[in-house]
């Protein structure tokens, strides 16, 4: 035993090929609510290049809590060739861990340990302790050190990649000298009235919490720095986000009012975010691309009144529909929608009118919703998922239905229900007491939000 501790005890660097880095234990029996009282682990240095002052802020108040330290780098970085670089990567030179590249760069800097070979061990301290990484290695180059008995800071910038860190542990972050990673390309593309037509590309790193975090962070600077960041705003949002041997996600929005840029960006990464996080299988993100339509006026809506214009309805007839709405300037518009009423509708039906945050919620509560159960029936409840800028009608009648293997199943026969009943153990099936009998959408130039429901006697033709 004894022999094996002074074996164990040898520099990490000496078993290059355990590169897993194993973690720390708790030190004399202290837990690590208890350590962190008296140890504060390493914070590692993150250069923010092209962030707005503003945002940054934000976002480093946020990292912050993470264990990183924020700080400006050069408005660019350093183009292939141009940076001050002399020979080739040794112990003791400043090393960058690439999160962002392009027109934005994001990233977090430290040391070199030791290298073996192409073999880089780095930092001597985790970035984040993620374990098995695919991060891209730079060069980076270190202007100055403020020094500060409170927390030091290093002013840097990270230049070309040269390799691919491969290990995040607890006691160094590791990886191999070469070619970097591959990263998810990301368009962005702003349209305003008040000004040119602008285009950003830039790459974020592909992992699951950094990926749609650097993609958050990269679109709300990029909206915060061509709109105005206080007041009302309204983006229109449009595009996809390309996944390897799936369908394509798609951006169709409107989001407005104060925090209408937030918004926007969220509505853009949490699909990602959820897609990259899920439980089925791995998912290569392969692009994104999305375009911003913006104007600084608020376009908000109030769904205030539907009536019919027919009150006695009929199976098989098209019957007008009138939408009234209250705009955010106190404007009423009346929109009409021409319902075909289906010609097996009979009797005593519900007509809901609803914006989709509502009527998620209803559905949410009445368990219709179905649970996706593969990658492709995730991508496509996220494309069918309700819009701001869009009212929902459904007519609703008595007739019970089911939600099956994530599929939803509306007007079922009783034997068939029966069928089901008896294999609810399996956990894939959900009941449904009423059913969607027909259903319409109403797209507007506002974000709608209300809900009003008709109660309505459908004749037989």
């Amino acid at each position: 035993a004894f022999r094996k501790a002074l074996n164990w005890n040898r520099p990490f660097a000496d078993r290059p090929d355990e590169t897993h880095l194993a973690g720390v234990s708790a030190v004399a029996g202290l837990g690590g609510s208890q350590l962190g009282t008296l140890l504060r682990p390493i914070a590692t240095p993150l250069v923010m290049s092209g962030f707005e002052p503003e945002l940054a802020d934000v976002f480093g108040s946020a990292f912050r809590e993470q264990g990183f330290v924020p700080s400006g780098g050069g408005a660019a970085g350093f183009r292939t060739g141009e940076a001050p670089f002399e020979g080739p990567l040794k112990p003791g030179d400043a090393v960058g861990v690439m999160l962002v590249s392009g027109d934005l760069q994001l990233g977090g800097t430290g040391t070199v340990t030791h290298i073996d070979g192409d073999r880089v061990y780095a930092f001597g301290h985790p970035m984040y302790n993620l374990g098995p990484t695919e991060f891209p290695m730079t060069r980076a180059y270190v202007y100055t050190v403020l020094p500060s008995l409170f927390s030091s800071m290093k002013l840097s910038s990270t230049g070309e990649i040269i390799g691919t860190f491969l290990q995040d542990r607890a006691t160094a972050i590791a990886g191999r000298l070469g070619p970097g990673p591959r990263m998810i390309p990301v368009t962005i593309s702003l349209q305003s009235g008040r000004a040119p037509n602008q285009t950003f590309h830039f790459g974020v790193v592909n992992d699951q919490l950094f990926g749609p975090l650097m993609t958050y962070a990269s679109i709300l600077n990029t909206l915060g720095s061509y709109e105005r960041q206080y007041g009302s705003a309204t983006f229109g949002v449009r595009g996809s986000a390309t996944v390897r041997n799936h369908d394509a996600i798609a951006f169709n929005n409107l989001f407005s009012g104060d925090q209408a840029s937030m918004g926007a960006a969220a509505y853009v990464v949490a699909p990602i975010t959820y897609l990259m996080g899920n439980d089925y299988e791995k998912v290569d993100l392969e692009s994104v691309s999305v375009t911003f339509s913006s104007t600084e006026e608020p376009r908000t809506a109030t769904l205030e009144r539907v009536w019919l214009d027919d009150p006695r309805p009929r199976a098989g007839r098209t019957v007008p529909l009138k939408i009234l709405f209250r705009t955010y300037r106190g404007e009423e518009v009346v929109r009409t929608l021409p319902l075909d009423i289906p010609a097996n509708a009979s009797g005593t039906l519900s007509l809901l009118v609803s914006d989709g945050a509502r009527l998620g919620l209803t559905e949410q509560r009445e368990a219709r919703l179905p649970q996706p159960r593969s990658v492709d029936q995730m991508i496509k409840a996220l494309n069918k998922a309700r819009r701001n800028n869009t009212l929902y009608i459904k007519l609703l009648g008595s007739d019970a239905g089911a939600v099956v293997n994530g599929e939803l199943l509306s007007s079922l026969p009783p034997s068939v229900l029966g069928v089901l009943e008896g294999d609810r153990n399996g956990g894939n099936f959900n009941p449904l007491h009423s059913a969607t009998v027909a259903q319409w959408e109403l797209p507007t130039e506002h974000a709608v939000a209300g809900s009003r429901t008709l109660t309505i006697t459908v004749s037989p033709n």
